[in-house]
């Protein structure tokens, strides 16, 4: 114990320049971490195995051989990714997320629903890799597996129109954006936020920006 004692007074400003360089690495580390959560990646449905059957207005699942994999008795059926066993099924005013032997899914959730997107160049209408929660009242996001992106700490989430894997969040009233990896990419300090809409056929939608507002208070 002594020897470490007087290795340590020897040393102080060894291990102090050590300290501050694992420190540097650190912050480096995350730094890098955080920029890959904000890459802008589009996740691209190559397969359908699943879709949405209407039988006598009512909707269900078959697969590719149009096997049922969920019986018709639903008032409506969403499939956010055809590739992907999770149905979020819609019974009068429940959700229902059910898997592919029609057994239900993520119910410890109060409310699981698939996120809509708007004004997007694709024919699937949904964000692909998350779908939204609602646990003890408020929203977070997870993915199809079941695993949490975010906490429960958001009073809305909602597909950004004309923005794939951008979500536009709600919090203590107001808005800000957060990706499906769960970055933050603004702040929530705004009233309104929309995107421009820029698209490129190399990009996408990545190049895209935000127009963003506040209310202001008028002179009576």
């Amino acid at each position: 114990m002594r020897s470490v004692l007087d290795f340590i007074k020897n040393n102080k400003f060894k291990i102090l320049i050590l300290i501050i360089v694992l420190a540097i690495i650190s912050i480096g580390v995350y730094k890098i971490l955080e920029s890959k959560k904000k890459d802008y990646t589009i996740t691209e449905v190559s397969t359908y195995n699943y879709f949405v059957l209407n039988k006598d207005s009512k909707y269900g699942v078959i697969d590719t051989t149009g096997k049922i994999i969920v019986e018709p008795i639903y008032d409506n059926v969403t499939i956010p990714n055809p590739e992907k066993a999770v149905f979020v099924c819609k019974e009068e005013d429940k959700l229902i997320v059910l898997n592919n032997l029609n057994e239900k899914i993520f119910t410890e959730y109060e409310e699981v629903d698939a996120i809509s997107i708007n004004g997007i160049a694709s024919n699937i209408p949904y964000e692909k890799t998350v779908l939204k929660y609602k646990k003890d009242g408020k929203y977070g996001i997870i993915s199809f597996e079941g695993k949490e992106i975010t906490k429960p700490i958001y009073e809305e989430i909602k597909g950004l129109e004309n923005k794939e894997t951008e979500l536009l969040v709600k919090l203590n009233g107001k808005y800000g954006v957060i990706n499906a990896k769960g970055a933050k990419l603004i702040k929530p300090e705004y009233d309104n936020i929309v995107a421009d809409g820029f698209y490129t056929d190399k990009n996408k939608y990545g190049l895209s920006g935000y127009i963003v507002s506040n209310k202001t208070r008028g002179r009576i």
